[in-house]
């Protein structure tokens, strides 16, 4: 393999280290815009053959005068449950993975490359020091 040959190799891989972990940043991205929609939105809940209940949203919800009441007691079950904390905290758990080897992917080939570049602007200034 020649240097050239080496050296694009090197660069393509780089690129496509960032480029993997810009994909998994914006997976994990949409993860968290659905989580936040899911929270902030009111919803409307169909069971039935044409019964609906309207549902606040799980954030926004009238707590009553004691301030107190949980968005089961509030809201009511059918709500509670078609939005089940449990689920958005496993969408949440998955999300973090992504986000961390997004961030970790991108870096490593934006320094990777960035690294290159000094290294190639450091040898054209020694060259032309010499000159």
């Amino acid at each position: 393999m020649t240097a050239e040959a080496y050296e694009t190799t090197f660069r393509e891989r780089a690129d496509r280290k960032r480029t993997l972990g810009v994909f998994l940043l914006i997976a994990a991205g949409a993860i968290w815009l659905w989580l936040a929609y899911q929270l902030l939105a009111p919803f409307t809940v169909n069971y039935g053959s044409d019964r609906t209940i309207d549902c606040a949203s799980p954030v926004f919800y009238d707590e009553g005068d004691g301030k107190r009441r949980s968005y089961a007691a509030a809201e009511g079950e059918r709500c509670a449950t078609e939005r089940d904390p449990a689920d958005l905290l496993a969408l949440l758990t998955l999300s973090v993975p992504l986000a961390a080897a997004g961030t970790f992917q991108y870096a490593r080939g934006t320094v990777a490359l960035d690294l290159r570049r000094h290294e190639d602007e450091l040898a054209h200034l020694t060259a032309e020091h010499k000159a």
